[in-house]
């Protein structure tokens, strides 16, 4: 048998990166804004199976969602993007939700859990997608903020709250 010492700072190491990363995402903090895919190179699905450019929105703040049925912080934060679509809809807001989840999971969900913004089926390149925006975890809900000229101004590991959203939001309104 090997070293138990050696073995013993193995487990040690991997406990403290395992850490560290558990608590960057328990935080929802923020990742930097990377090289990410821009907008309006991608295109996905609606429910109905309509192909649509996330061009649509240019000129617009976009909010991208991913999320799944399946997860709870993803449902949870639903109502708050739900209401910030009215409240900030006029002012040039615009959210979009890519679900990562099947079809029917999704509109099944979504008669319970109405919401006023596109939901859109995540294809097999969503997660590679979400990557290069910033989601380095792989982990769901993440959200990406692109300002009115397409660009990445905010990329968000794990629930954004309503207050940690209008602080991103805000400079980019005026």
């Amino acid at each position: 048998m090997k070293s138990p010492k050696l073995l013993y700072g193995l487990l040690a190491l991997a406990a403290l990166l395992l850490g560290m990363l558990a608590q960057r995402w328990m935080s929802g903090e923020s990742t930097a804004p990377g090289n990410g895919v821009p907008p309006e190179r991608v295109s996905l699905r609606d429910l109905d199976g309509n192909l649509h450019d996330i061009a649509e929105w240019k000129g617009k703040i976009l909010v991208l969602n991913f999320w799944a049925t399946w997860c709870a912080p993803c449902r949870e934060e639903m109502p708050e993007f739900t209401r910030l679509q009215t409240e900030l809809g006029g002012k040039g807001v615009q959210f979009v939700g890519v679900a990562i989840d099947e079809s029917e999971a999704v509109q099944d969900f979504l008669k319970e859990t109405p919401v006023n913004y596109p939901i859109w089926l995540g294809d097999e390149r969503a997660a590679a997608w979400a990557e290069s925006l910033g989601n380095r975890l792989d982990v769901l809900p993440f959200s990406a903020v692109f300002n009115r000229d397409g660009q990445l101004a905010d990329a968000h590991v794990g629930p954004f709250s309503r207050e940690q959203l209008i602080e991103v939001l805000g400079p980019l309104l005026h």
